[in-house]
């Protein structure tokens, strides 16, 4: 009775719905266990009716076998689907092994995540079968085992025979997970515990505070990860909503506070598709990134938020994000920026229409300013640099907040020839990765301070450093 066809194709058309409900969509793989060599081929034959993924038959020969199980016995054929079987899905297509006895022991193929089982198997034999489907894969919350034959007696009794510390939550049902779940749940939405509401901008205003957002990432990447376990089942569905929610409110916090550390990327495909699919039923694509602070349409994407707080909140995190990203090209005067940042925040806190109006007035001035010292000072954006961080150290080594004028013209003269200096020594192809020629160019670098007034030997240390640190963002493309 076990192998009619009728009942194998009932087994296989339920397979097959939970392969590619709960497996397939993440890109694992299977294993078919089933209790003949003969019944191994019905299931074969089944499943390419069904149409189902590629899957193979992997079963042993015999001198007298029947020639229809020859096809799926010869050991070169065997050996090369075995081994394809361990890639991804992308580099091989073969979705499902169906075997009776072979590769239930010592089978390593990480990317199996689930065994349906057809057939009696008991004790050792049992256990090893189930480890076939734990082994540890990137983004494998789990190993499945779908039980067709009736096997949970057998499973408790193959568990007696190991100690309760070897097998310690390694048999665990859906109505294991739920509880998980449920608390996982719990914890995100204890982040929000004061927001009101179903509006975006209030939950992603609410993670304006970096610890804040740390705390809902960790909870919602978990919260996902455990959904993904549980999906499609009908018990996931009291949480849909607040996965969908909150995922919207992750991307948009991505956005607002240019935190790519904001994502879903190691939970299963099931849930990021879902999640992927809410956010653009809204008339959001996932995959455009926030508009940047210099984008002429900047101004206008800032225009379609709300309120003035949530406003003044992305140009705060936009201009943070400019500072960040050009830091390096010129550091003091990148830095300059930061305090002037936040001293507009902190005398403004609370009072969003101001606020809103000095960081959009900032926004406006970022480069013209940068561009007007520069040429004020008839330097370029290069000289520029160097001149700004000469004049800081200067500044802090002498403890005055100004400098003379004779001692200002020594920084912009010494600044001037120092860059002409790495210009024409950077010509040298691979520069940076050539010793020797680095510690030349240090000497440059302490014979033009040391000539200064200002000379003095730390001074000396701290430039070659922070020059040749400046240098390589210049001159080492």
């Amino acid at each position: 009775m076990r192998e009619a066809p009728a009942r194998i194709r009932w087994v296989c058309i339920d397979l097959l719905k939970h392969y590619r409900e709960h497996i397939q969509p993440n890109g694992f793989k299977g294993m078919i266990v089933v209790g003949s060599r003969h019944a191994a081929t019905v299931f074969k034959t089944t499943l390419d009716e069904l149409g189902a993924p590629p899957c193979e038959v992997i079963i042993s020969g015999s001198h007298n076998g029947p020639a229809y199980l020859a096809p799926y016995t010869d050991p070169t054929r065997q050996k090369n689907i075995i081994k394809n079987f361990t890639k991804p899905l992308d580099e091989d297509p073969t979705a499902l092994l169906i075997v009776k006895d072979m590769l239930l022991t010592g089978f390593d193929a990480p990317i199996a995540q689930v065994m349906y089982i057809d057939r009696s198997l008991k004790d050792h034999t049992l256990m090893q079968a189930i480890a076939r489907v734990n082994r540890t894969y990137k983004g494998k919350q789990a190993g499945f085992i779908v039980d067709y034959y009736g096997l949970s007696d057998h499973l408790t009794q193959a568990l007696e025979l190991f100690s309760s510390d070897d097998v310690e939550g390694s048999y665990v049902t859906l109505r294991d997970e739920l509880p998980k779940l449920k608390a996982a749940h719990t914890r995100v939405a204890a982040v929000f515990k004061t927001v009101k509401g179903q509006d975006i901008d209030d939950y992603v205003l609410h993670l304006k505070d970096e610890e804040t957002r740390q705390q809902f990432d960790l909870a919602f990447k978990r919260f996902a990860k455990q959904m993904d376990v549980v999906l499609p089942d009908a018990a996931a569905q009291p949480f849909l909503a607040d996965l969908k929610l909150w995922g919207k409110v992750q991307h948009a916090a991505r956005n607002r506070y240019h935190d790519s550390g904001l994502n879903l990327h190691d939970a299963g495909a099931k849930v990021r598709k879902l999640v992927d699919e809410h956010i653009i039923s809204t008339g959001v694509d996932p995959k455009i990134p926030p508009v940047d602070l210099m984008d002429a349409n900047f101004k206008t994407a800032v225009e379609q938020i709300k309120s003035p707080e949530s406003r003044a909140s992305e140009i705060e995190s936009a201009i943070k994000h400019h500072i960040t990203v050009n830091l390096d090209e010129d550091p003091e005067y990148y830095k300059s920026l930061s305090l002037r940042l936040r001293d507009i925040i902190e005398k403004t806190n609370g009072k969003w229409e101001q606020q809103l109006e000095l960081l959009l007035h900032m926004v406006g001035t970022i480069e013209s300013d940068h561009k007007k010292a520069a040429d004020d000072l008839g330097l370029n954006p290069t000289e520029y640099a160097f001149y700004n961080i000469l004049m800081a150290e200067v500044t802090q080594l002498t403890g005055d907040e100004t400098v003379s004028d004779t001692i200002h013209d020594e920084i912009k003269t010494t600044t001037q020839a120092l860059v002409a200096v790495f210009e024409e020594a950077t010509q040298i192809v691979d520069f940076f990765s050539k010793p020797d020629e680095i510690k030349r160019l240090k000497k440059e670098i302490k014979r033009a301070v040391l000539d200064c007034s200002f000379n003095d030997k730390e001074l000396v240390t701290v430039l070659q450093d922070r020059f040749m640190e400046l240098a390589r963002t210049k001159f080492g493309q």
